[in-house]
């Protein structure tokens, strides 16, 4: 996995959780694994002159004004299943934030930082990702700002 090679390649401690079922949302994964919604993270592909990953916790909703300032686009879509599919090379449920494909921008909500640990997408749906909010820190590659 894409995202398991990138984090072991930066030296990032993390755990994979083996989750049995395929969540499709972060209600889902907070359902399955029983932890917080809020230590959820969702990463989610919007459209706009060219595609953004926007990364904020489960319990938080994306502020589509603040996300298309934050990249410079006049507006922005919610990507439809397919799109996710051919900009990320993952399926809704399992998208992560490490690895992505080369040239894809990525946006991390300011207010994932509240939480001591996270759970993300590895890239295959039915396996997470967990790691301290520090780890989070020195794996991100991207642009971190509040777009909730």
């Amino acid at each position: 996995m894409k995202s398991i090679d990138y984090l072991k390649e930066k030296g990032i401690q993390f755990r994979e959780v083996h989750l049995t079922e395929v969540p499709k949302t972060a209600q889902d994964v907070e359902r399955i694994y029983g932890c917080p919604l809020k230590q959820v993270l969702k990463s989610l592909l919007f459209i706009g002159a060219t595609p953004v990953l926007a990364v904020l916790s489960g319990d938080r909703k994306v502020n589509k004004e603040k996300l298309a300032k934050a990249v410079g686009e006049e507006s922005l879509h919610m990507a439809t299943p397919e799109e996710v599919l051919l900009h990320t090379g993952c399926p809704i449920g399992g998208v992560s934030p490490f690895g992505l494909p080369t040239g894809l921008r990525a946006v991390l909500d300011t207010a994932v930082f509240e939480n001591k640990q996270v759970n993300t997408g590895s890239g295959i749906a039915e396996i997470g990702l967990e790691l301290t909010r520090d780890e989070l820190r020195k794996a991100w590659t991207g642009d971190i700002t509040d777009i909730s």
